[in-house]
């Protein structure tokens, strides 16, 4: 084939690869802007992310070979006394030289983070149809139902919320996870229901008969769909979720009070009851408490305790510490009138004596919180939140019930749980010079106040985890939307800088210097098709650059080149190039020569002068 007719073929295919690569580069770089962020299949962001060196190599591969296809390859040669053409000789080596950096910051996945829209529904517990599922089961059980199935939750699950809410966990000062039905919560559960799949706990199934007021731990199933584009469902390396939902907390106000003013005309009295050994003599006596109250709606309310001592008359003071609490209206008892707030007064004696007569005004709320999913835990962040309201008062009736629980539950035969928490705290602080006995005391009484709300809270995501575990249904009237979304970390890119954006001007440049230079040589190429010899100099052909280089120095009879090489004329390029040359001294003169060293080559020597020249 005639030499000319194959270098227009190869700037051909040069010009056909360059710009595969380039719409490839563009269309790369347009698919990311559109998607933003593009990501991989789960089972690819698994390798890369474990496999980061081989990564890497594999990138930094297939932006060599993209590179590949340069103007100059090697050195190049700058004349600074023409400074146009040498700074031009600059540029274009410097970009040459940026396509294999630029291929590889375009084509590098990185960790992207994906958000993805979010909805579904979950337990109202404001609804009229949960007031009715409520009063169905209070009617048919009664309120004192919560000493029943439920009692090891409410007893220890609600009083750790309470100290959590706290904010301090048995007077350590730190706040930590809680842990309810599987599911870990920052603090507090801020009375919310588990909404995001992977976050809904333990699947181990319960009966229909534990369900309700006597659910005890189970299956509670997550209704939120993700809104993925069709197609392109991952789960990636880590999600997280950040929804709207429903919450229940209460607002709670407590405040010192003065043991002589009588409040509720409090009263108590207890009943000495001797524990005999085997052989009639005592061992301890046990005191049985009645503590009674009135409130102002005319309902007496009351609550009963039973503690230890080796006397009948005298407390052990020193080692033993009672908290009696009061919840106002009783909650035990149908009152007819409308349940909006309630009152829980709180008298300590003997180790517990330092806490002050107390009465916190305790008004429930429905919360509309910011819940966010990570890491394995639920936070929650109240948005806003108004009162339950008269439409809520078996709700209301309900969690003054789990307060009077929870104030009789915590108080043992000789310690208080709640007591102790507080003792801690009381002898951290008390001992700090800078805290005087009212700093004190008003700090003890804002524990108590998150401790209240805590319960508060608790009861919230039991009474949702109860009505929701599944086989029970929830009733569509029941139900209330969940609306957020949904952040997966994966592998794949994304519009990271206005600098990424950049890499693909030096490709882009590049591959416009490919036309240009490939454009002028091949319009030449056919516009001497008709000649038999041709005529026009092609800067990008290595022989022809010798061909006309060779000008033979007629006083240095070693110049032979100028004898071997043939001209332009047909068939003279093929013959030229099976020619060996090499660089000679010139006599007299510190220039160089081409001088032919073999004047033919066989076919399986030959040495093209492309391999001495640039490409």
């Amino acid at each position: 084939m005639e030499p000319r007719t194959l270098h227009a073929l190869e700037l051909t295919g040069a010009i056909v690869g360059q710009t595969v690569l380039l719409a490839a580069a563009w269309g790369f770089l347009g698919a990311v802007c559109a998607s933003d962020p593009l990501t991989v299949s789960d089972f690819l962001a698994n390798l890369i992310h474990s496999r980061p060196t081989e990564t890497t190599w594999i990138v930094t591969l297939v932006a060599t070979a993209f590179g590949g296809i340069a103007l100059a390859r090697g050195s190049f040669l700058i004349n600074f006394r023409h400074p146009g053409p040498a700074l031009v000789t600059l540029a274009v080596f410097a970009v040459t030289k940026l396509l294999v950096s630029s291929w590889a910051a375009l084509l590098a996945p990185t960790l992207v983070t994906w958000t993805v829209d979010a909805s579904g529904w979950e337990l109202d517990l404001t609804s009229s149809s949960f007031e009715s599922m409520l009063q169905q089961e209070l009617v048919q059980s009664g309120v004192a139902l919560v000493r029943g199935n439920s009692t090891q939750i409410l007893d220890l699950n609600g009083m750790l919320s309470g100290i959590a809410a706290a904010e301090y966990s048995f007077g350590t000062g730190t706040s930590g996870i809680f842990n309810f039905n599987g599911v870990k919560y920052n603090v507090s559960t801020g009375g919310i229901l588990p909404a995001a799949p992977g976050y809904g706990g333990t699947t181990n199934p319960v009966s229909a008969d534990n369900t309700g007021l006597a659910f005890a731990g189970g299956l509670v199933p997550t209704h939120l769909d993700v809104n993925f584009p069709k197609g392109h469902a991952t789960q990636g390396l880590r999600q997280g979720f950040t929804l709207q939902q429903q919450g229940l907390t209460a607002n709670v106000t407590c405040q010192q009070t003065d043991s002589t003013s009588n409040i509720l005309n409090l009263d108590s009295s207890f009943y000495p009851i001797p524990v005999p050994f085997a052989n009639g003599t005592t061992d301890y006596w046990l005191w049985a408490w009645n503590i009674t109250g009135d409130c102002s709606e005319g309902q007496p309310s009351q609550q009963r305790y039973v503690t230890r001592s080796n006397s009948s008359t005298v407390p052990q003071s020193s080692s033993s510490g009672f908290i009696s609490s009061l919840v106002c209206p009783y909650p035990l008892r149908q009152t007819g009138f409308s349940w909006e707030q309630f009152t829980v007064v709180t008298n300590a004696s003997w180790k517990y004596d330092f806490l002050p007569l107390t009465v916190c005004t305790i008004n429930p709320l429905v919360t509309t919180s910011l819940v966010s999913y990570s890491n394995g835990a639920i936070n929650t962040t109240v948005i806003s939140s108004q009162s339950l309201g008269i439409n809520n008062t078996n709700l209301t009736q309900f969690l003054a019930a789990i307060i009077d629980y929870q104030g009789r539950t915590t108080q043992s035969l000789t310690t208080n749980s709640i007591g102790d928490a507080l003792y801690s705290i009381y002898v951290s602080t008390s001992g700090s010079n800078s805290s005087s006995t009212d700093d004190v005391t008003k700090f003890l009484i804002w524990e108590m106040e998150q401790y209240w709300r805590g319960v508060i809270e608790f009861s919230g995501t039991f009474l949702r985890s109860a009505f929701s575990v599944y086989p029970r249904d929830v009733p569509i009237e029941a139900q209330v939307p969940v609306s957020g979304n949904e952040t997966i970390t994966t592998m794949g890119w994304y519009r990271r800088s206005a600098f990424w954006g950049y890499t693909i001007i030096p490709i882009t440049i590049v591959a416009l210097m490919v036309y240009a230079a490939a454009g002028y040589t091949l319009w030449n190429v056919f516009m001497e098709l008709g000649n038999k010899s041709f005529t026009r100099f092609d800067p990008s052909n290595p022989v022809q650059l010798m061909m006309v280089s060779s000008a033979r120095d007629c006083n240095n009879v070693e110049d032979n080149l100028g004898d071997c090489l043939h001209g332009f004329e047909h068939g003279g390029i093929g013959k030229n190039e099976n020619l060996r040359v090499g660089l000679k001294d010139v006599t007299g003169s510190d220039r160089k020569r081409f001088q032919v060293t073999n004047e033919q080559t066989s076919s399986v020597t030959k040495a093209p002068l492309l391999l001495h020249g640039t490409k």
